[in-house]
């Protein structure tokens, strides 16, 4: 039998404020970023987790990252356990698997960020219809024409292949002959 969970949709912004107040307390407290007094770390996260309830995108983007990311560290977690199982831990458990899991959640971002903010990025991207680039602001909708020109595209090929040789000649010490 299925379970109705469409109430849970009037504590979303609730949930967001706890994720983003216990994610910017721990942060806080680890990193020392802004000292150690604990009543300051509060008072920053606070305003951090206020930010974001208030701000709906924001809030939207937290929303669709958290199922995935709880997935993810569900699926470690077994992952986890069957090579515990195995008792292979030494040898299976490495540095890769844990970027393989920060490349995972960098992905689900970068994912997650362009589904929340399409609407508000998709004037400005180089297949974008008339209707689209007239909800745009203008002089940002001609920047980004000028930016996804072929002139430009060139340009910054040839600085990358430049960029490319010179690191190649630093690192193996310059011309040859002369050293």
């Amino acid at each position: 039998m299925v379970a109705d969970v469409s109430s849970f949709v009037y504590f979303a912004p609730v949930l967001v404020f706890l994720v983003v107040f216990a994610i910017m307390i721990a942060l806080l407290h680890k990193t020392k970023l802004i000292g150690e007094n604990m009543y300051i770390q509060v008072f920053f996260s606070f305003v951090i987790a206020t930010i974001f309830i208030t701000a709906s995108s924001v809030r939207q983007l937290v929303l669709n990252v958290i199922p995935w990311f709880s997935l993810l560290l569900i699926a470690l977690f077994l992952i986890m356990a069957l090579i515990g199982f195995m008792g292979k831990t030494d040898a299976m458990m490495g540095k890769g698997v844990a970027w393989v899991f920060v490349i995972l959640l960098i992905i689900i971002f970068i994912v997650s960020g362009v589904k929340v903010f399409s609407s508000s990025i998709s004037p400005y991207l180089p297949d974008a219809t008339y209707t689209e680039v007239s909800a745009g602001n203008p002089n940002l909708v001609h920047f980004f024409s000028w930016l996804y020109s072929p002139r430009v595209k060139g340009f910054l090929l040839l600085v990358a292949v430049a960029a490319g040789v010179t690191w190649v000649l630093v690192k193996t010490g310059g011309v040859p002959g002369k050293k």
